[in-house]
């Protein structure tokens, strides 16, 4: 599954190097559209996986072997990386990212819940943590990796490593071993099995008939699970987070480039701040939020995040003429941009782990609710919808706020969103339940 993470984000990436030579060369478009047809091939990947994302996760949970899902996700991932590379009509490569985007968002929805069901949800934080690293790689090494085998070997040659990448997540995909019977599935045997021992079968068949009619299907699923305030704070913490990365990675290089003059190099040793913490303390995270759960990381996160947030918008801000051309002010601007860099890092996970602690404790109050196949893949779609709908609200936040107002203006804005949330979490996210503590309440 790590490798399949690894894969879907590298490939996700892999394009953009080699947008320039198909926009302009296969397809023939002037070099003036290019910025344009590249924005939106860009908000065309975060617009579809946000509207697919429940329908992904119903399909999910409505399939018992993720494994059959999963390959069938990677041949379509393999069709729609022929039909981007081949496409010599502007059509075509919307079509094939259409595709590719849902067969990603699909692979990341059904890889999280398909951890999450063989591991065990008490092992969230741990998951989180390693997923976090692997999309910090792969959409890392998918620029780079493309770029380097068109340097080598032209066009056709990038491609082939891309195809080649997804052939070797097949093959393990057919070896991947899914457990029969899942943790979940294995503490509600356990709870049933001294019940059904005294009762007849008359008796049997109505409780199962009974389980069966209250299972939780279409909107009523999404309705029970925003009723339940840890849910829909984690939710809403995670949308906060997307948001943030978004404002920050869509206003960092025109602030710095009329701020102080900075250019490419400096734009990325600023982004790697804002990322690198969390690629580096992705699994410390998620072994300290399995601990203690999510309320008290994700609380200090967000309400740390406060000061810093705002005082990134002191530099180049006509609020304060006494601060301007001072020698600190990019010392200030570079600290600032580390500390929340380390704070969003308290963050990873948040969505995900709330959803998966949610469905494991409505399934031990009332088992079969969700299903033969439980409901974590649904539950994580909403999280990955949420994740998209901050992203895509991010920037448009940011060119509202920095059009109208200011820089400074739109980050004491973002500053108040932060505490907001931060408050949020520190009252309505709960800790995780021991496992025997849930079945002794049963």
């Amino acid at each position: 599954m790590s490798l399949a993470m690894f894969t879907d984000e590298l490939l996700f990436a892999f394009m953009l190097p080699l947008l320039p030579t198909v926009l302009e060369h296969r397809i023939g478009l002037a070099p003036s559209l290019t910025q344009r047809c590249t924005s939106i091939f860009l908000a065309e990947g975060a617009f579809v996986s946000m509207v697919s994302s429940p329908f992904v996760g119903a399909v999910a949970d409505a399939v018992s072997s993720k494994k059959t899902l999963l390959l069938t996700l990677l041949v379509l991932a393999l069709v729609s990386t022929a039909c981007l590379s081949l496409a010599s009509q502007l059509i075509w490569l919307f079509v094939g990212r259409f595709f590719q985007c849902i067969t990603s968002n699909a692979l990341w929805i059904v890889g999280m819940s398909t951890m999450a069901e063989n591991l065990g949800s008490e092992h969230m934080g741990k998951i989180a943590g390693l997923t976090t690293t692997l999309t910090a790689a792969g959409t890392t090494a998918g620029p780079v990796l493309a770029g380097l085998l068109f340097q080598i070997g032209g066009y056709w040659c990038a491609w082939a490593g891309a195809a080649a990448f997804l052939l070797v997540d097949i093959i393990t995909r057919l070896i991947m071993i899914e457990k029969s019977v899942k943790p979940r599935q294995r503490n509600e045997n356990q709870e049933r099995d001294p019940l059904l021992q005294n009762q007849s079968p008359r008796v049997d068949g109505e409780r199962s008939d009974s389980l069966l009619s209250s299972e939780l299907r279409g909107w009523r699923f999404y309705v029970c699970l925003f009723r339940q305030a840890n849910f829909s704070a984690g939710v809403f913490c995670a949308f906060v987070f997307a948001l943030l990365v978004g404002c920050f990675e869509s206003t960092l290089a025109v602030h710095v480039r009329t701020t102080f003059g900075w250019g490419a190099l400096h734009v990325g040793f600023l982004l790697a701040l804002i990322q690198g913490p969390g690629m580096l303390f992705a699994t410390t995270v998620g072994w300290m939020k399995d601990r203690i759960g999510s309320r008290t990381p994700t609380a200090t996160g967000l309400l740390g995040l406060l000061p810093f947030v705002i005082l990134l918008g002191v530099p180049g801000s006509k609020l304060f003429p006494w601060a301007a051309g001072k020698s600190w002010e990019k010392s200030l601007y570079v600290v600032c941009m580390a500390s929340i860099g380390c704070l969003l890092s308290l963050l990873n996970g948040v969505g995900s782990m709330q959803a998966t602690e949610t469905i494991d404790a409505l399934e031990v109050r009332q088992p079969g609710i969700f299903g033969p196949n439980g409901g974590y893949s649904r539950a994580i779609a909403v999280t990955s919808m949420t994740w998209m709908a901050g992203l895509m609200t991010g920037p448009l936040l940011a060119e509202f706020m920095v059009g109208m107002f200011g820089y400074f203006e739109l980050q004491c804005c973002l500053g108040v969103i932060s505490f907001t949330a931060g408050l949020i979490a520190l009252i309505f996210l709960g800790s995780p339940v021991p496992k025997s503590a849930e079945l002794q309440g049963v």
